[in-house]
């Protein structure tokens, strides 16, 4: 018995639909993105940067797989010939990029801002420390008589 098969697709014609998935995936990746740096602002704006600082390596685990995903869509752009679907996602695809650029720009304005106070922060506890430890030493030179 012939087993039903499946009318063979041209290469073109199935590179098109990979792309398309490949898109859809890539949209999807970005989405999740964009999800965490909102959620990254408003962490921010509670001036809660170590949390924010865990978000942003979910981030760029996110990233990673994005450059994964774009290597394979460029191996297939050259061969698959455009479609209304496939600029529908192109397009779609560019604006989550844009809107995940403003959102990264934002999150790491905020970030830098939380560094300066903390490394303000951490610049007091040093100078309080060390001007601890001074009057300290000079309290017990006159316990001591050695001054």
């Amino acid at each position: 018995m012939p087993k039903d098969k499946e009318p063979k697709r041209s290469v073109s014609e199935q590179d098109k639909g990979d792309l398309e998935g490949l898109y859809s995936l890539k949209i999807s990746l970005l989405e999740e993105m964009i999800s965490l740096q909102k959620r990254q602002m408003e962490i921010l704006s509670h001036r809660d940067g170590e949390t924010a600082a865990k978000i942003e390596a979910e981030n760029v685990s996110l990233v990673e797989k994005m450059f994964s995903l774009d290597r394979k869509i460029e191996r297939l752009e050259e061969s698959a010939p455009q479609s209304l679907p496939l600029i529908q996602l192109t397009d779609e695809l560019f604006n989550k990029l844009e809107e995940s650029r403003e959102l990264n720009r934002k999150v790491g304005s905020l970030m830098e801002e939380i560094l300066s106070e903390y490394q303000k922060e951490l610049n007091l506890v040093q100078a309080d420390l060390q001007l601890r430890k001074y009057l300290a030493q000079r309290k017990s030179g006159w316990k001591t008589g050695t001054c």
